[in-house]
Parts: C-alpha cells; sequence; structure tokens
C-alpha cells in the first residue's frame, strides 16, 4: 500500500471539520480539509453559539465579535400568551454559517502543514484490507484520484458518506419526530435587548435567534400532519403560523423574508459508533438531534476537542482503541443528557390544557415571585406537576437555564 499523503484526512470543511483541523494544526498534524462547497458558503442551520468558550479556545473569537452581531445577553419562553425571561450568565451570538465556517476556515490554513480541497467531492473510501487508508474524490474538473492518510474523518453532515462507508452503527435513535422549517428575516421588529426566543403555542414551537442588525434566523417546529401543506405553500404557512406566537404579528408587520423557506420533514436523532479502523466521525456525522434546543455547533466544537485530544493520546503511544473508546465514552456521557432532554421535550409538546396555563399565568405575571421561586422551582414543579410532563420539562429547563446561564 502507497505510503499516506496526509496524517489526518477530514471530510467536511464546516464548523466540526475546520475547528478539528485547527487542534490537530496546533499539535503539528499534516491534514487535508475535503469540502464539496467553495468557501465561503452558507448552510441550513440554527446559527445559535451555546457556548462561546468554544471560540475562546480555538482562537477566533475576536475575529466573530467584530462581525457586527449582536450579544444575546436573554433568554425568553412564551407559553401562549405568558412570558418568562431571564438574563444569562454570558451574552452568546449568531453568526452566518458563511462567516463562522468561513472563519475557522482560514484560522485552520494558518498552519502550514494544513490543506483544503474546495468543490472536490469524496466518493469512496481507500482500503488497505479491513482498514480505511484514504478517500477516491472527485474534483471539480472531473479528474478523479486516491489520497492516502493515516486516518479519515468524516465531518460531513447527518447524512455522512463516510458513516454509510464504513456501516457505522446507529444507537439510541429516533426517526424525525417533526418538521421543522427555517427563514431569515429582515426588519423583524426588535427587543429592547437582545434574546434568544422560544415559543410554544398550540403544540407547535417557534424560537428566533438574532443574528446581525435587522436580521434575524425565525425557526418553527410545526405539526406532522401539516408538512403537506407547508412544502405546498411554505412562505404563507410558515408567516401565518408564526404570526400567531405572542405579538408576532405586530413584530413581523415590517419584515421581509431574505431568499426562501427552507426546511423539511424534520432532523434525525441518533449517536452513531464514532471509530473504526483508520476512521472516526464528528458532528452531525456522529450525533444529530432535533433543532429545538439549538444545540448543533457546541456539540460540533465539543466533539472536535474529544477526538483531538484522543488523536493526540494516540500519536504520544497510547492504544487507538482505548483511545478511541475513552473519546467514545466521553462524547456520550455530555451529549445524552441533552439529547434526552430534546427528545422528551418535543414528544411531549401539546396544545397546553387550562391547568397548565392557569399556572404558567400565575408564575409569569409577577416578576417577584417568579424571581423568588427560581431556585426552587425544580423541586416545587417535581411535586406539583408530575400529571403535566411538558409543563414540568419547559418550566423546568427555563428555571436551570435562568440558574446557570445555559
Amino acid at each position: 500500500m502507497k505510503r499516506a499523503d496526509y496524517d489526518v484526512i477530514i471530510v467536511g470543511a464546516r464548523a466540526a471539520g475546520a475547528s478539528l483541523g485547527i487542534l490537530l494544526g496546533r499539535q503539528g498534524k499534516k491534514v487535508l480539509l475535503i469540502d464539496k462547497a467553495a468557501f465561503p458558503s452558507d448552510t441550513l442551520s440554527t446559527h445559535h453559539l451555546s457556548h462561546l468558550n468554544y471560540l475562546k479556545q480555538l482562537g477566533v473569537l475576536e475575529e466573530i465579535e467584530k462581525g457586527g452581531l449582536r450579544k444575546i445577553t436573554r433568554m425568553r419562553t412564551y407559553i401562549g400568551d405568558s412570558l418568562m425571561e431571564g438574563p444569562r450568565q454570558s451574552y452568546t451570538m449568531a453568526p452566518r454559517r458563511d462567516f463562522l465556517d468561513y472563519t475557522l476556515l482560514k484560522h485552520a490554513l494558518e498552519y502550514p502543514q494544513i490543506e483544503v480541497l474546495e468543490k472536490t467531492r469524496v466518493d469512496g473510501l481507500v482500503w488497505d484490507s479491513d482498514r480505511v487508508f484514504g478517500v477516491d474524490v472527485v474534483h471539480n474538473n472531473g479528474e478523479r484520484s486516491k489520497i492516502y492518510g493515516e486516518l479519515v474523518v468524516g465531518a460531513d453532515g447527518m447524512r455522512s458518506r463516510v458513516a454509510e462507508w464504513v456501516q457505522a452503527e446507529k444507537y439510541n435513535d429516533l426517526p424525525a419526530l417533526r418538521p421543522v422549517f427555517y427563514g431569515y428575516y429582515e426588519g423583524v421588529h426588535p427587543l429592547e435587548e437582545p434574546a434568544t426566543e422560544i415559543f410554544l403555542q398550540d403544540g407547535r414551537i417557534g424560537f428566533l435567534f438574532p443574528m446581525e442588525p435587522g436580521r434575524d434566523c425565525l425557526g418553527l417546529e410545526i405539526h406532522p400532519e401539516e408538512f403537506k401543506d407547508f412544502t405546498r405553500n411554505p412562505q404563507p404557512m410558515f408567516e401565518h403560523y408564526y404570526s400567531q406566537f405572542y405579538r408576532m404579528d405586530i413584530r413581523l408587520k415590517q419584515a421581509k423574508l431574505q431568499g426562501r423557506i427552507t426546511g423539511g420533514a424534520g432532523v434525525e436523532n441518533f449517536f452513531r459508533t464514532p471509530y473504526g479502523k483508520g476512521w472516526a466521525l464528528i458532528g452531525d456525522a456522529a450525533h444529530s438531534k432535533d433543532p429545538s434546543t439549538g444545540l448543533g455547533i457546541n456539540d460540533a466544537f465539543l466533539q472536535s476537542f474529544l477526538l483531538a485530544e484522543a488523536i493526540d493520546q494516540y500519536s504520544k503511544g497510547a492504544d487507538w482503541k482505548q483511545s478511541m473508546e475513552r473519546f467514545q465514552q466521553q462524547r456520550d456521557m455530555q451529549l445524552m443528557p441533552a439529547y434526552q432532554l430534546t427528545l422528551d421535550y418535543i414528544q411531549s409538546v401539546r396544545p397546553w390544557s387550562e391547568k397548565e396555563r392557569t399556572f404558567i399565568n400565575t408564575i409569569a405575571a409577577n416578576p417577584i415571585v417568579w424571581n423568588k421561586l427560581t431556585p426552587h422551582l425544580p423541586e416545587l414543579l417535581e411535586h406539583h406537576t408530575k400529571d403535566s410532563p411538558l409543563l414540568w420539562k419547559a418550566v423546568k429547563q427555563e428555571a436551570e437555564s435562568l440558574m446557570k446561564g445555559v
């Protein structure tokens, strides 16, 4: 077998792949990033950065902050006409993916041993017996070539071809549960202080992420039986249901859609076995869940850091299988709680009962009572709302968010 051209070949050069490239660059690894897109390039996303500490560790926070983004300092949850709001312990942002991904990729390419192939399709894997040893690519001019690497990392999204080729096993998986649609709108009447906004009404979920001034990412999860009507006439249907959320009929009066409404029948929920002989998976290729909690980018960064650590340990003489088993265990331990919460939350979303509305209205109507109750909400709600799973999940999540700034 031919000698390896690279220490690591990463298929996919967006947030997961580019962040891994940065970390491996610091280790002195010779890395090739391959992507079918040409950067900068946008992609469907909630854009929400749950924790900015990852950007700081990757060395790109300052550049992202200079991108003209609004700093999101609060969280709001609307349950029908009731509102609960609290400050975050630290601000966050929602950057465009063409800006975020390109910034990460540029930073990775500052390391002289890091290279990128854009407009290049990976069409298969190169095998050495039962071990992956490279990729078969189709270049932009149509020419094919084989590129050899000691490790191939699939960072190529939820429908990962790398995962398909290595037959990575799924576990704890559920099919897509709720159709989801997105739109970028300019001119949405802003809040006085930028906030992540979540709307729960009539069994639908809306979310609003402030991006740069004048631009917001609006998301809407609907009932599965509404999907066909949405696909026939997405913009009018999207705006019809979104306008039913609290005061959004007023806030959307001067708003204009940028581009088009995009989305689909929903997002698959799964973990995949993230490694094997000569290969590994990160990002949505390794773990995917419903986007309503806005954790996708954060999860991608976490996996990049964990995999980079495992690769570094292996390079220093640790056993490959043991290093990767530890990587998988750490990944699952850190991601499984939010995964289960997301699934419970999505599966329990339904129209509110009168009892639940009364309970929420009582708390939300009095900020002083809300602030005093916040530290005690978990135990109070667990005792008083056992017959209302959705109420418990929604308010518990809000309480914990306020206390932890997550």
